[in-house]
């Protein structure tokens, strides 16, 4: 397959790309890439040779479309854990199922996940999670058939057990818990004296029995006794199966190297098509936003920081003025100066600098954002796929930089992912790496208006996945007893939740599938509409995301690599206005107040409300999380 090749440092280019990933030199129209290869030829399927477009053809090309697919790997960290998550938390799976399969919701950019094995991930998990609550449920309705008495105590006796061993009630203030502790406590003692006098009841009635009367009374208890012991053996044997199924899956499918799994959907069904869509929306370069946040999917708000200068020429050294129009204006072109962003920061992780020495977690992407509420002839939509598109090109990306008041805006986001290097000394291994779980993201923005030039960047901090969703690597080995012993108890310490929330868990998994089979629709205005929202709401790698850093190196982290990227930002920047000609004297004031000045509370960072900057910027305590009611 041919190709075409940087002018600048030799390296190949692909259709899509707007920067060598080599040297992050701009793709101009004559280096214009070939198509990307499609799924087929990169598995060794399609033997057609792709020849390069050319430089007519790709000024033709619409500016809107969808992001092509990549091929999966191995699972990262973060992926597995979120994987993991969809079979210890039925909240994030159902959470999950809703803002991607049951909604017509563009998809949020993923930082260092893969979306797709999380989406098949809790595709199964409520698969097997609906067969076990349909199972409880066929029992509890036949006991309350057979024996209406004891299935209602048995269940009276499951909910008190579940309502003391919940955690959530025990945020309730001081007054509230006693209040709720002392009648779970009388409600378990009626039932217990009401089980204890029908026992005895029964014992009376052997002894009776022994004396030749009536076995009436003991044959009830009896029955009342063998009821109790069925119901128990029947719903935990129920949970464990549940519980062995997916703790096997999380032994052997999402252990460290595990690879993506494979579709469990047939090439031609909606559901497969839905989620290749999916798959595919995830590394688009435009995201659609619901709510007010338009960087969804890069974690809490960290702070930020804007400079606004007049591009008055520099000042001779004898004092008068030069160039043509008002003041000396000095016209500077957006697009020009983010390439010259873009190729400076790429310099962090520059192959020529010592491993020791290099940002390897960096990474530099286009970020188109615009709020999800469109107008159905909108040229985002695909009316005939029935979503929005992900990807914008090349030519539109320019045309947006150019114009900083359209609806859609351009964003360079520079994010580095916290991953611990290995230590090499004399060719052996000091300590291993460590994947910290945390990912910086800056947003870049320039907007020049009014003979101004507007320098904008906002920090975001993505903390690692919750910790209760990093199971998966204290689990036993499933060869051995251990994994049995831990399965059971799990088994009999989640049964009186899984028993009371049973027929809830069934609603909501039937509510969720009635909305996505309702989605198969005609995707058109057929309420005669004049627009429809379309912006994403959640984010899967938010969804599973920790509340904080956990840790205060990963906060120091954070404050390193945002300083690091903030300065070289600044530097940039001034000396490409210096090249041109502009009065720096104004940018140079500001840059010192932001660098000397922006001070970052790192001991407070994500503690409620705390300050975090010098400019009064505060960070979010909680990232959004969507429900799967909708």
């Amino acid at each position: 397959m041919s190709e075409l090749m940087c002018r600048s440092c030799g390296g190949s280019l692909v259709a899509g790309d707007r920067f060598c990933d080599k040297c992050g030199a701009v793709a101009l129209n004559g280096q214009i890439p070939a198509p990307r290869p499609s799924q087929a030829s990169l598995r060794g399927d399609d033997t057609s040779e792709s020849q390069p477009v050319s430089a007519q053809a790709y000024q033709s090309q619409p500016f809107f479309g969808h992001a092509p697919g990549q091929l999966a790997g191995f699972l990262s960290n973060a992926t597995r854990y979120l994987c993991a998550a969809a079979y210890l938390d039925r909240r994030f799976a159902n959470d999950v199922i809703w803002e991607l399969i049951a909604s017509r919701r563009a998809v949020a950019p993923s930082i260092g996940i893969d979306i797709g094995p999380v989406l098949r991930h809790c595709l199964r998990a409520r698969k097997i999670r609906l067969i076990r609550d349909i199972t409880l449920v066929a029992f509890g309705l036949a006991a309350l058939f057979v024996s209406t008495i004891a299935a209602i105590e048995f269940f009276l006796v499951a909910l008190i057990i579940w309502v003391i061993t919940n955690t959530k009630w025990r945020q309730l203030g001081f007054f509230a818990r006693c209040l709720v502790a002392g009648a779970c406590v009388v409600i378990l003692a009626v039932i217990c004296n009401i089980i204890l006098f029908e026992l005895v009841g029964g014992f009376l009635g052997l002894v009776s029995l022994l004396g030749h009367a009536s076995p009436i009374a003991f044959l009830a208890a009896l029955a009342l006794a063998a009821s109790y012991v069925f119901l128990t053996v029947i719903a935990w044997a129920t949970q464990f199966t549940y519980l062995h199924s997916a703790f096997r899956t999380l032994n052997d499918d999402l252990r460290q190297g595990a690879s993506a799994p494979a579709s469990r959907y047939g090439t031609t069904s909606a559901r497969s098509a839905r989620i290749a869509a999916v798959e595919a929306a995830q590394w688009g370069n435009m995201s659609l936003y619901g709510g007010e946040n338009p960087f969804i999917g890069s974690g809490l708000a960290a702070g930020e920081w804007s400079i606004a200068i007049e591009l008055d020429r520099a000042r001779p050294a004898n004092g008068s003025m030069t160039g043509k129009g008002p003041k000396g204006y000095v016209p500077i072109d957006p697009v020009e100066l983010h390439a010259v962003i873009r190729e400076r920061l790429l310099k962090l992780d520059d192959p020529g600098l010592p491993d020791n020495e290099r940002i390897v977690g960096l990474t530099i992407n286009d970020a188109v954002v615009g709020p999800g509420e469109l107008r159905w002839e909108s040229p985002l939509l695909d009316l005939s796929g029935g979503l929005s598109y992900s990807q914008s090109s090349p030519e539109a990306i320019d045309a947006l930089i150019r114009h900083p008041q359209a609806a859609l805006r351009y964003y360079q986001r520079v994010s580095v992912e916290d991953q611990g290097q290995a230590v090499i000394s004399r060719g052996r291994p000091v300590i291993y790496g460590m994947d910290q779980g945390v990912a910086v993201s800056a947003f870049v923005y320039l907007a020049v208006e009014g003979r101004m030039l507007y320098l904008q960047l906002v920090r975001r901090a993505l903390p690692p996945v919750r910790a209760d969703y990093r199971l998966i690597d204290r689990m036993p080995v499933r060869s051995t007893s251990r994994f049995l012993v831990t399965t059971s108890w799990w088994a009999l310490r989640s049964l009186p939740e899984a028993i009371i929330l049973a027929p809830a868990n069934l609603f909501q998994a039937l509510r969720i599938a009635w909305r996505a089979w309702w989605l198969k629709r005609e995707f058109s205005p057929s309420d005669g509409s004049v627009v429809g929202y379309f912006g994403a709401q959640a984010s899967v790698r938010e969804l599973g995301a920790a509340d904080n850093f956990d840790s205060y190196l990963k906060r120091l982290d954070f404050q390193k690599y945002t300083k690091i990227i903030e300065r070289l930002l600044l530097d940039t920047v001034l000396d490409f206005l210096a090249e041109k000609g502009v009065d720096i004297s104004a940018f140079a004031t500001s840059a010192s107040s932001i660098i000397n000045g922006d001070v970052v509370n790192v001991g407070a960072i994500y503690g409620g409300g705390n300050q975090i900057g010098g400019q009064g910027n505060q960070m979010s305590a909680t990232p959004a999380r969507a429900s799967a009611a909708g």
